[in-house]
């Protein structure tokens, strides 16, 4: 063969080694959307969502204000960043580390995984939504439409890859600093999310035009920079589109490195520590004797709740573990920045009236996101099933240290609160506050034994594994609400010389639902122990429940309880917050609001009504899905 053939096959095999690096990702991203989709009603609905939000985008790119689009466009790639973070987009999605066995160079790969990336809903709807920017354009002619729309591709690309190396360095981030960091970013947006019904007012006024303070920091705000591109003079456009392709090139950059170390060292955070080899707790930990017997269980031991014993044991356990685990640190972080921006965040807009709340906020919170910890701990729950009177402390010694950990947290909010609201009347915050930390100590734990989700690999966790489930989260933080309801009814509809009883009547409900919670984890754990400790043991999760996007009499037949389980689910927040909360906070009213048809305690009454009822309906959704058929596995 002579050197030019040779020359010849080295560039066709260079070519064909290019395009299965950037092909192969994008084939496995499609495979597996293509997949879910199937499985799951979820994208098809946020893809109907997002895309009805992009087309009103564009009807107001038509005749609305140029800054305000700016923002709004800006806002749109900055949620495209931050909220699969929230919503579980890391799942589905081809990874650096999948590759890292691949004979494929760091820059090739990269380019792949963003083409895989691209692959989805989120870009293909963010790219319709950002054509708002050239329509809004068109106004200034045809140069316009070309600079604006050229501005817009290079914000979707910088939308495209600040996500991937989001979902990547801070989704999978290991560690305490990547897990502060995580549960702090998440706990802000949400808190923002959940604070809108604050700040709709300003909302409304700024789509009648940006007042003039927010349009004075635009320049420095890239979501504005497409339209001032066209706007403004030709110099300073130029500068500003290059300033755009100078973070995209940035991002770009961010993205390699972070490819080149994942490929290197299999962490886009950090490398693991070499040590000595461990055996797999799913493979080497010893095989569990039989679980006792409930009134073996029940048996106290030597020690207790005033000495050493094994319930302070496992609580020091416990506290150890939530001081260490990039998980637990997470939720944590995550609680506390919730409920705190949830309680806070209103004063923007002159409401103070949760600020007293943020303590009970954060407990709340951080009593669901414990709903899953049992998970966690894989194989070594076969130590307390093997103790005697184990169970017993394992479960008072989990509640005795999130209270340790939870109270003065929440105490310290709470008056902190109250000191930036005097205004306020604190005494509904103390009375709950006693009643929602005694639900959020050993409900949860319940809740874990009852529904466990093991992680992949418990040695090694990430902030992608999640061992809770809306359902989880639901039931501990109802909890809490069904603890709240007696001081709440004193304060509400008590004698006035009386409620100063609320906060008795509150740490009351609150014993009342630890002593509920610790029988009902004690029960499961005594009785179904080897079936929590299998389920904990398992590396990979059970299929979920396959649910048509299409009209399926014959799976409705064979799956009533789930169809009947997702109809409550969905329908029984309707009399839970419209027609119940929303009266009750916010003394909403309107024609389809059953209880604006009242006035005085008829009205309360029946806003009370509304929530009970509606969590009834939540309640029987909950049990009809606990008792879905379940599919095989794979």
């Amino acid at each position: 063969m002579t050197a030019p053939s040779l020359n010849t096959a080295s560039s066709l095999n260079t070519a064909s080694s290019l395009h299965t690096a950037l092909g192969t990702p994008a084939r496995m991203r499609a495979t597996m959307f293509q997949r879910s989709l199937r499985e799951h009603p979820g994208p098809v609905v946020a893809a109907i969502a997002g895309l009805l939000a992009a087309a009103w985008l564009i009807r107001y790119a038509v005749y609305g204000d140029r800054h305000t689009l700016s923002i709004l466009a800006g806002t749109w790639v900055l949620g495209w960043i931050v909220l699969p973070l929230m919503l579980g987009g890391g799942r589905g999605r081809v990874r650096p580390s999948h590759l890292r066995l691949e004979p494929v160079a760091t820059a090739p790969a990269a380019a792949g995984l963003l083409l895989a990336s691209a692959v989805g809903i989120g870009p293909l709807v963010s790219l319709v939504a950002l054509a708002s920017l050239p329509v809004h354009a068109a106004r200034y002619g045809a140069r316009g439409v070309v600079v604006a729309g050229f501005g817009a591709l290079l914000l979707w690309l910088a939308g495209l890859i600040g996500s991937a190396f989001a979902l990547e360095a801070i989704g999978h981030a290991g560690g305490p600093a990547g897990a502060v960091l995580t549960g702090v970013f998440t706990g802000t947006v949400m808190g923002a999310l959940g604070s809108v019904w604050a700040v709709a007012p300003w909302i409304t006024s700024l789509l009648g035009g940006a007042p003039p303070q927010i349009v004075r920091w635009l320049p420095w705000f890239p979501g504005s920079w497409p339209l001032s591109a066209v706007a403004g003079p030709a110099g300073r456009g130029a500068g500003m589109i290059g300033g755009l392709m100078v973070i995209v090139g940035v991002f770009a950059l961010a993205y390699l490195l972070l490819v080149r170390r994942s490929l290197v060292t299999g962490s886009s955070w950090r490398p693991r520590r070499v040590s000595a080899p461990t055996p797999s707790p799913a493979t080497s930990a010893p095989t569990p004797s039989p679980a006792p017997s409930p009134t073996a269980a029940r048996r106290r031991v030597p020690g207790g709740w005033w000495g050493p014993g094994p319930v302070w044991a496992v609580a020091g356990r416990e506290l150890r573990a939530w001081a260490r685990h990039p998980l637990r640190v997470q939720y944590l972080a995550f609680a506390v920045v919730y409920g705190s921006l949830l309680a806070g965040l209103p004063m923007v807009a002159g409401e103070s009236i949760l600020v007293p709340w943020a303590g009970v906020l954060t407990a709340l919170w951080a009593a669901a996101m414990s709903a899953g910890l049992v998970g966690l701990d894989g194989t070594a729950l076969w130590m307390p099933l093997t103790t005697p009177g184990g169970e017993r402390a394992e479960v008072r010694g989990r509640g005795l240290a999130w209270l340790l950990l939870v109270t003065p947290i929440a105490l310290l909010l709470t008056v902190a609160g109250i000191l930036l609201a005097p205004a306020v009347d604190p005494l509904p915050a103390f009375a709950v506050l006693p009643a929602v930390l005694g639900a959020g100590a050993t409900v949860p734990v319940w809740v874990s034994l009852l529904r466990v989700r093991p992680v992949p690999d418990p040695r090694h966790p990430t902030s992608a594994d999640n061992p809770t489930d809306i359902i989880s989260v639901l039931v501990a933080s109802g909890a809490g609400l069904v603890a709240a309801i007696p001081p709440m009814v004193m304060i509400i509809w008590g004698p006035g010389d009386l409620r100063w009883l609320a906060p008795v009547i509150g740490a009351a409900a609150g014993a009342g639902m630890w002593f509920a919670g610790a029988w009902l984890a004690d029960d499961r754990l005594a009785t179904s122990g080897n079936e929590v400790l299998t389920a904990a043991g398992q590396r990979t999760r059970p299929p979920d429940t396959v649910i048509p996007l299409t009209w399926d009499a014959d799976w409705y037949r064979a799956n009533r309880a789930t169809a009947w389980a997702l109809i409550l689910l969905m329908a029984g927040w309707i009399p839970v917050i419209p027609q119940g909360l929303m009266v009750l906070v916010f003394n909403i009213g309107g024609g389809w609001i059953v209880a604006s048809h009242f006035a005085g305690t008829a009205r309360t009454g029946t806003a009370v009504a509304m929530v009970v009822l509606g969590g009834a309906v939540l309640l029987a959704g909950l049990v009809l899905w606990g008792r879905r058929p379940r599919p095989a596995p794979r």
